[in-house]
Formats: structure tokens, C-alpha cells, sequence
């Protein structure tokens, strides 16, 4: 029923098993009525994100569990036609929606615990057959990441100054909105729409795409195939916009039918070929439809692409049988973009590699940007260093100069692809960015003792320089240290691009270049004092002890 079990450690045979219990028992009680489980699940899925929208709390385990949860059902529909009885969720068959999504949320969550045991960063023991202790340090690095990343964003939304013309237009289209929105039958969800509307919910899908790091893995202008990353992502916020404005107008019903239940109407679905129509008509060929929808729906064919990442699936859409496709919410409001960039990856490889090459160059641009003049130099291209012979030693992708305290910066930039809860894109990049080893080495051979002062002479840079010697700089665009990483060259400072920028918000005083690799291990410092995290989780098999603790 699950994924494949072999060469898996015991604590993760043991999650795996009390998973496919689960399975089996949910497959046998809907035997029959896949499609109906389905449906009730994803549901379950669009209320909940709903309510995490609304600001009321979530539930972190209900969406890891969506695909481990879909997968008894999802294989059963396969080309299955036939009418689509749509009516209201039963209130029992909510209350297994959302028992049977936590329960395998988390041992979804589990597993992926256990399984750093294999990379080192997590201890397993199993004190009897039906007990499983798992114990994993925090991960101290990411932590500091993620306060940079939301601090960053706290403080931009707090210098936003609130414009009251655009809250008053929301409020006159809203009240619009509500009058074209009613309920036929009394349960169900009818609206119609208008240019105004259409317009203004496209716009409030940008900007809510731009909140996920996707949303910069290239210029707008770089080409995947047919068409351009900005097309691409207009693509996915055109459908984002029909989304977020359906759940507006879910709202609007909710405050004009205070009875109607918000999980009877926010998942809707559509046929097939209507949807597949509606892509065409936003410009994708007939001869790419396929393998972009097969990208963007959800079904037993790429389920255990998802599990083995330990992903939230982010699709726009689930598979319903041969005419029918399931539209829910909570795929696109995860990540309006991961599904669809993973499919340009792996369909334009030649195309996506091009657009990686440019990188380096914005990258520089905007560390341009976050050190400007006159107070620091940095020269818009890179350097090559070379041995005394002329031969190529090695690259420094980017210079910073503080014209004020001479402080002067040898940088190497890293920008690979985000990666989320897979542990083998996790592992790419932490051997990725272990290779700047090398570089440091390379660069400090080179450097031989000189000061900065004579550096920026060598370099030809026409600026003062100190006599104190250079910084080294390694800057991933994401994350720079990863948990349980011990060999990492100390001559060089190992920093987030996020990091770098939340030190630079606050403004520091004096030298810095020196400042911020001190900053941001100060704050990384804060994480390693946390206390010891004792969870409990009880299944009916199976008890599982989780330790996050301190890294030993």
C-alpha cells in the first residue's frame, strides 16, 4: 500500500508499517467509494488552509499528510467515468477527513526524523517491538535562517504605510462581490464576476507569489521552452487569482448564509477538458498540454515523488477519474510555483541550465544593491586569480570594498535551486557548498599574507584600502550552514544571503564587513540555548518518542 519498505532502517519499518495499517484499514472502508474519499480528504485539506488564512491556527500535521492519505484511493481511479455526485460532506465523514490526514501527516512527519538517521543527524532506538525513540538536534543553522527570512518580512510589512484608497477599493469590490454571490440549494456555492474583479485578484496573486523564493530563481525574461520564466509564473498566477478570489467570495456567501459550511464549497471541480481549454487559451501549445498538466494534477502516478521528498503536494489540481478533476485550494496557497518549476527542471533541462548561468551576474547586481555608493565598492563583474605562472587559479565571483574603514571582501556566491523537505536535494546542496573548501584554500594561497591595500593595487580597483588583511566570504543565496556540517573552513565567513540583508536592515555602525559575519552568529548562538523538546505520539500499534534537543 505504501511506499517500497526495503532498505529502510528499523525505526523507519516501524513508521512504515503503523502507515500502511492506516491504508489498509481507510481503503477497506471506503472500498468502492474512492472518489467520495477523495473529495472528502481534499476538502479537509482547503478548510484547513483556509482557517491557517484567516489567522485562527493550523494544524502543521494535516497538509504533510495529503499524499500518504491519498494514495489508498487515488490508484483506484485510474480512467474511471461516470456522472460526479457532489453534494455536502457528512459531519462523520469530516471528523475521518481530518483524524486519518493528521495520523498520516504525522508519521509522514516521523519518518522524515527517523531518516536523517542516514545522513547522521538523528539517533533511532526501538526499546520493544512497538516502541520507537527518536532523537535529532535542532536544526541550529536553518533556524537562524528562517528569523533572518521572517524578520526581514515583519519589518517590510511594518514599514508598508497602509493606503487607504486601496482598502476603501477593496471594500466597494467586496460589497460588489457579495451581491453576485449566493447558494443554490442551500449548500452549494454560484457567483459571477466581472473584468474589475478578474484584474484585481490577478494582482493580489503576484504579490502574494512573490513571498516564495521560486518566484527569483530567474530574470522574467529567460526562456523554458516556449515561452518566458515570467509567462510561466503569469501562468500560475492566473490560476492563484481564481483561487484566492474564490475564497473571498466563500467568505462573502459565509457572511450573507451564515449556515453555509465553508468545506462544502471551497473545493470545487471542473471537467477535464475545460480546464485543459482554459490553459490553451492562456498561450500553452496543444503539444506541451500534456506533460504541464500531468505537472500540475495531483494522481497515482507521481505520488511517490512527493513522499519520498516529504512534500506538501502544491498542485493545482486532483486527479478525478477520466472527465473530472478535483480544483482545491491548498496546493497553490502552499506554493503557487513548485510543482509547475519542478516539471520546467526536468522538461527544459538545456533551457534551465542557461538560466542558472545567470545567476552570478544578478546575484552580484544585488549585492551591489545592499553595499552601495559611495560608502562601499563593488565592481560589477568578478576576477580571476592567477598563479605566478598565468595559469588560472581560481574565480572570486565578487569584491566588496567599505571606502570608509578599508575593509575589503573576497566573495564566492552560491545560488542553487531552494530546496524544501527532501533530504537528498538537502544533502546535494550541502556537498555543493562544501566545495568552497577548495575555493578558500585557493584564494588564501593566493592572497599570500597581502593586505587589502595591496590587493585592491593588484586588482587594479581605484580605492584606499586598509593595511588588515582580507575577509573571505561564502554567500548562499539560501542556506549557507546546514546542522551537523563540522568542515566547513573557519578562514572564511559562511553566510545566508538573508542573513547579510536582516544585519543590514538594522543599520550597524563601523566596520561592516566585520560586523556581519559576528551578527549573524550572535543570532545563531540564540538557537543553540534552546531547551529539549519532548513530543509524544500514539498510534495504535505504535508508540513514538521524538527528542529535538541540543547538538552534541
Amino acid at each position: 500500500m505504501s511506499k517500497n519498505h526495503r532498505h529502510l532502517t528499523d525505526a523507519e519499518q516501524a513508521i512504515a508499517q503503523q502507515l500502511c495499517s492506516f491504508q489498509e484499514k481507510a481503503a477497506r472502508m471506503w472500498h468502492g467509494h474512492e472518489r467520495e474519499a477523495v473529495i472528502a480528504l481534499i476538502r479537509a485539506l482547503d478548510t484547513s488552509v483556509e482557517i491557517h488564512l484567516q489567522g485562527i491556527g493550523k494544524n502543521r500535521y494535516i497538509s504533510l499528510g495529503t499524499a500518504a492519505a491519498l494514495r489508498p484511493f487515488l490508484s483506484r481511479l485510474g480512467n474511471q467515468p461516470g456522472a460526479l455526485a457532489w453534494k455536502p460532506m457528512p459531519a462523520e465523514v469530516a471528523r475521518f477527513a481530518y483524524s486519518y490526514l493528521e495520523s498520516c501527516g504525522q508519521l509522514t512527519h516521523l519518518s522524515r526524523m527517523a531518516a536523517l538517521e542516514r545522513q547522521a543527524l538523528a539517533m533511532t532506538s526501538r526499546p520493544s517491538a512497538s516502541h520507537v525513540v527518536i532523537k535529532v538536534p535542532y536544526s541550529v543553522p536553518e533556524l537562524s535562517l528562517q528569523y533572518a527570512m521572517k524578520a526581514r518580512k515583519r519589518r517590510a510589512l511594518a514599514e508598508s504605510p497602509e493606503d487607504s484608497l486601496e482598502e476603501l477599493r477593496w471594500r466597494r469590490l467586496r460589497e460588489r462581490m457579495k451581491s453576485y454571490v449566493d447558494a443554490p440549494g442551500g449548500w452549494f456555492i454560484h457567483y459571477e464576476s466581472d473584468m474589475e474583479i478578474v484584474s484585481a485578484y490577478q494582482e493580489r496573486a503576484r504579490l502574494y507569489g512573490k513571498g516564495f523564493l521560486e518566484a527569483e530563481a530567474f530574470p522574467d525574461d529567460v526562456m523554458l521552452g516556449d515561452r518566458t520564466f515570467g509567462e510561466w509564473k503569469q501562468a500560475c498566477d492566473q490560476e492563484l487569482g481564481r483561487i484566492l478570489c474564490h475564497i473571498d467570495f466563500v467568505g462573502l456567501l459565509q457572511r450573507k448564509r451564515p449556515g453555509i459550511n465553508a468545506s462544502n464549497v471551497l473545493t470545487r471541480y471542473g471537467r477535464r477538458d475545460s480546464v485543459e481549454n482554459a490553459w490553451q487559451e492562456a498561450g500553452l501549445p496543444p503539444s506541451r498540454l500534456s506533460s504541464t498538466m500531468q505537472a500540475l494534477t495531483l494522481d497515482s502516478g507521481n505520488l511517490e515523488d512527493w513522499e519520498k521528498a516529504h512534500e506538501v503536494p502544491c498542485a493545482f489540481y486532483v486527479d478525478l477519474g477520466r472527465e473530472h478533476l478535483l480544483l482545491p485550494c491548498f496546493g497553490a496557497l502552499t506554493n503557487p510555483y513548485f510543482a509547475l518549476f519542478r516539471h520546467l527542471r526536468n522538461a527544459y533541462k538545456p533551457d534551465w541550465d542557461r538560466g542558472v548561468d545567470r545567476r552570478e551576474a544578478i546575484f552580484r547586481s544585488d549585492l551591489a544593491k545592499a553595499f552601495p555608493e559611495p560608502g562601499f565598492l563593488v565592481p560589477p563583474h568578478g576576477f580571476q586569480l592567477r598563479r605566478p605562472d598565468g595559469s588560472k587559479l581560481t574565480d572570486v565571483d565578487a569584491i566588496i570594498v567599505d571606502r570608509w574603514h578599508g575593509s575589503l571582501a573576497l566573495v564566492q556566491l552560491k545560488w542553487h535551486d531552494i530546496f524544501g523537505f527532501s533530504l537528498s536535494e538537502r544533502e546535494s546542496r550541502r556537498r555543493n557548498i562544501a566545495k568552497a573548501n577548495e575555493w578558500i584554500e585557493r584564494v588564501i594561497s593566493w592572497v599570500g599574507g597581502r593586505s587589502s591595500a595591496e590587493l585592491a593595487r593588484t586588482l587594479g580597483l581605484n580605492v584606499r584600502a586598509s593595511d588588515a588583511p582580507p575577509i573571505l566570504y561564502v554567500v548562499a543565496r539560501y542556506a549557507a550552514r546546514f546542522t551537523g556540517e563540522q568542515g566547513q573552513d573557519p578562514r572564511a565567513s559562511w553566510l545566508g544571503w538573508p542573513e547579510i540583508l536582516n544585519v543590514l536592515d538594522e543599520q550597524p555602525k563601523g566596520d561592516v564587513l566585520s560586523i556581519i559575519p559576528r551578527r549573524v552568529l550572535e543570532q545563531e548562538a540564540r538557537f543553540t540555548a534552546l531547551e529539549e523538546q519532548r513530543l509524544e505520539f500514539r498510534f495504535p500499534n505504535l508508540a513514538i518518542d521524538l527528542h529535538v534537543t541540543q547538538d552534541s
